[in-house]
């Protein structure tokens, strides 16, 4: 068998196990082989579609040219089986012929093989290869390739380590977040679980000198105080060594289960004194304290939506900690009188009930005592909380101010009120006020968020149409990125652009920027499972949608998503019991009933099902509900009550319902020439496609027109 290894330096080497030196001279015919191997799984690749990626500025006829030659060399030198094709426009890789270490290693990782997936990643994929003159599109494909394989190889490590330290085996963890410190130098949270076993093994020169060692790494890359990561980081040292100094074997070992990381919340601030400005201002407060804590990987914060459920006097103390998990909760009320404002903060251990801090501010209402309160609070409480902070994060929690104006932050906070109301009238208000802020203040980046948001979200309520609402709202994001690089919510308004246009690849590619820079950013978590889900990957999906949960458990939109994305993962009681609860907290909200119809119906509770299902308006899920109630009829033995259905889904276009309920009745082949008519993908249908109804799909899959349905699929989604 030909071996094709391309995480780390590529090898390539033929049935008698030698090197082929002279294919690997050649970067694109390496570049053509890892696409088609690493997008196997999808089925065969359209040539036009590998035409636009390595060849964009050539004419159609001299790149298919060019992809032939390419195509003769690689026969030539593997073999003439080791490419396959289906009639002239589709190609795939033959997995009978070629290995490939990243399929193994992907593999692996999916059955939680740990060890064989340490094993199969040297490096990074395809290590130092430059493709000259290929698409944008192939370069974002690749470098999101790269990073996927890195986060797996970096999960694959955490997955050992912790498992060692769960068997008590010190030397080994110290070895695996060695590796880790290694692989992400940059990362405090690493390097710290590496000083912490060597404390326990009892190795302390060794983990000094680690001190030491990540201290001097983040003076040279971000120009970080050194003495100060020393201190805190030898400090951190010091308490492992004490609380292991004097004891036993067993209770040293116990250090290795402490909690790194604490649980928060930050209530919506009492209005006292009730004045409208107290009360803008106290919303503003609230939402940026949120904001710069969110941005912070040690702390755990939970989502304002999740928070605003408890915006009354009505919920004892008990009850939100029990409800939101907390470890830490913080409150505060903000009066205001003639221009000087009075700030009470308090962080409540919900472990003791004792004050963690309490702290009373006096400031005039300008931009700089407003902004500095924002800043010496939010330090004090990771001081409070005691959380590690990397340079960054603590340059971007006491350096950032969003604006120079008060009242452009008093306009850009009304807007935000204005948009959470989500009415047509709130986002044409809201839309004015964002406006406003940016004419005050041109360099306020928040605000230029704000006005793509409400642009984006007038569109996707059917309130304005793509052209007089995308193109601006491009504009505000392109202004919001160019006054600050790294402002995780600009991300995520460019995520939500590139979905709203099904470019789905670039979607992912920028919402996992803002989940990258703001870890608790519960939102952007929850629209990467959508944008994952809608490109065929369930587990990713799955893992994003039960963060989202885990910072936002209250929000009725996360925990519907948990429960589809549960149901894709064959966790179908799972995805019943959120769906319920996500009915609990909205009960009017059609989704989550539409949810509960297909968890019920994967779980054959077909009656259940179709009286969930029954009369069921999804606007984006469009002939979904309808088709599983046919299909509930059908699996029940009412075939010809199924039968009924299908005028309705022809007369309406809908040749997905139509061929599905036609594949249900073993008519594969009608069921097949339904879903070549489709043009476009929508989103119920390509769900579906990956996801859902398994068993009726079943022979579609395996169907050889089903590579041509998929590259419609991918296309209509802005899969690259």
């Amino acid at each position: 068998m030909i071996r094709l290894s391309i995480l780390g330096p590529t090898e390539l080497r033929n049935h008698d196990g030698v090197f082929e030196h002279s294919f690997l001279s050649g970067p694109k015919r390496l570049a053509l082989l890892a696409f088609l191997v690493l997008n196997s799984s999808y089925g065969f690749q359209r040539r036009d579609k590998i035409l636009t990626l390595l060849w964009p500025e050539k004419g159609q006829k001299s790149a298919r040219n060019l992809l032939s030659n390419m195509l003769y060399h690689i026969r030539h030198t593997l073999g003439g089986d080791s490419i396959i094709s289906r009639g002239t426009e589709e190609i795939s890789i033959n997995h009978d012929v070629i290995w490939c270490d990243a399929r193994d290693f992907e593999e692996a990782v999916d059955t939680e093989k740990w060890m064989r997936a340490i094993e199969l990643y040297r490096g990074r994929l395809l290590d130092g290869l430059f493709i000259p003159n290929v698409s944008a599109d192939f370069e974002q494909w690749l470098d999101l390739e790269r990073d996927k394989f890195h986060r797996m190889y970096t999960e694959s490590l955490e997955h050992v380590a912790l498992l060692a330290e769960k068997k008590r085996n010190i030397l080994k963890a110290a070895e695996w977040w060695g590796k880790l410190a290694e692989e992400n130098p940059f990362e405090t949270r690493f390097a710290e679980n590496l000083i912490r076993v060597l404390a326990v093994a009892g190795k302390q020169n060794e983990a000094r000198q680690k001190v030491r060692d990540h201290a001097n790494i983040l003076e040279k890359e971000f120009g970080a105080d050194r003495e100060e990561m020393v201190r805190k980081l030898t400090e951190k040292l010091d308490r492992y060594q004490t609380e292991t100094a004097d004891a036993s074997s067993n209770e040293k070992l116990s250090v290795l289960d402490k909690k790194e990381s604490a649980s928060i919340a930050v209530l919506p601030f009492e209005e006292l004194g009730q004045s409208a400005e107290s009360s803008n201002f106290a919303k503003g407060l609230h939402q940026d304290l949120l904001t710069r804590l969110s941005g912070i990987a040690g702390l755990k914060v939970i989502s304002r939506t999740s928070v605003l459920r408890f915006n009354d006097t009505q919920h004892p103390i008990s009850e939100i900690v029990a409800e939101l998990g907390l470890d830490f909760l913080i409150e505060g009320g903000l009066q205001e009188s003639g221009g000087h404002m009075r700030l009470h903060i308090q962080v409540t251990d919900t472990k003791t009930g004792g004050h963690a801090l309490a702290e009373t501010y006096d400031f005039e209402l300008v931009s700089s005592g407003f902004f500095e309160v924002q800043t010496n609070l939010a330090e004090k409480i990771t001081v409070a909380l005691k959380t590690k902070l990397t340079p960054v994060e603590k340059a971007r929690l006491t350096e950032w101010t969003p604006t120079e104006s008060i009242e452009a932050y008093r306009l850009y906070t009304m807007g935000r009120w204005e948009l959470d109301q989500r009415t047509e009238e709130g986002m044409h208000h809201s839309l004015d006020y964002f406006n406003q802020a940016v004419e005050l203040d041109s360099d306020y980046a928040l605000a230029w968020v704000g006005l793509a948001d409400a642009l984006m979200l007038l569109f996707d309520y059917g309130h304005e149409s793509a052209d007089k609402t995308l193109q601006k709202a491009e504009e505000a994001i392109n202004r919001a990125l160019e006054r600050d690089s790294v402002l995780a919510e600009a991300y995520a308004s460019l995520g939500l652009l590139h979905s709203n246009r099904h470019e789905g690849t670039k979607a992912i590619h920028a919402l996992n920027k803002a989940v990258e820079l703001q870890p608790s950013y519960a939102e952007a978590h929850n629209w990467l499972s959508w944008n994952y889900q809608l490109l065929g990957e369930a587990k990713l999906a799955l893992k994003s949608a039960r963060k989202a949960v885990e910072l936002n458990p209250l929000s009725p939109e996360a925990v519907s998503n948990l429960s589809v994305s549960s149901l894709y993962n064959g966790l179908t009681e799972e995805a019943l019991t959120e769906a319920q609860r996500a009915l609990d907290l909205q009960p009017k909200w059609t989704t989550s009933q539409f949810y509960k119809g297909l968890a019920l119906y994967n779980l054959e509770r077909y009656f259940e099902a179709a009286s969930v299902l029954k009369n069921l308006k999804v606007p984006w899920a469009g002939a979904g509900p309808k088709a599983t109630e046919a299909l509930c009829y059908f699996a029940s033995g009412e075939s010809e009550k199924a039968l009924g259905f299908m005028d309705d889904f022809l007369m309406k276009g809908n040749m997905f319902a139509a061929g599905l309920l036609c594949t249900a009745m073993g008519k594969t082949e009608e069921g097949i020439g339904y879903f070549l008519k489709i043009g476009y993908w929508d989103d119920w249908p390509t769900l579906s496609i990956y996801h859902l109804y398994p068993e009726i799909l079943k022979p579609i899959r395996k169907h050889k027109h089903f590579p041509e349905i998929i590259s419609k699929v991918e296309k209509s989604r802005g899969k690259v």
